[in-house]
């Protein structure tokens, strides 16, 4: 995490991550209604740009960074979350 981040529950990081996932993939569902298990290419037509401004987002907007190269694992929002908030774990006992 950034020293500019603020601890944040895993409830939290979650409702983040669909609200940025939902806005850069131009989902018309609302956040809160997002399947956690449906998959970023196959479900919402997603590219690897678009998945690349994700971690982007969740990097500048909630201090965690997620390595590209760990992101082919991440392939639905039920994974990326899990992954974001188990970063966030780390980071927080650092």
């Amino acid at each position: 995490m950034s020293n500019n981040s603020v601890a944040l529950s895993s409830e939290e990081i979650e409702a983040r991550i669909r609200i940025i996932v939902a806005e850069e993939l131009e989902l018309e569902d609302e956040p809160a209604e997002l399947d956690a298990s449906a998959q970023f290419v196959e479900d919402f037509d997603a590219d690897s740009l678009a998945l690349i401004q994700i971690l982007a987002r969740i990097e500048k907007e909630l201090g965690i960074a997620v390595p590209v190269d760990q992101s082919e694992n991440l392939t639905d929002l039920s994974a990326l979350s899990g992954h974001v908030i188990s970063l966030a774990s780390e980071a927080e006992r650092a």
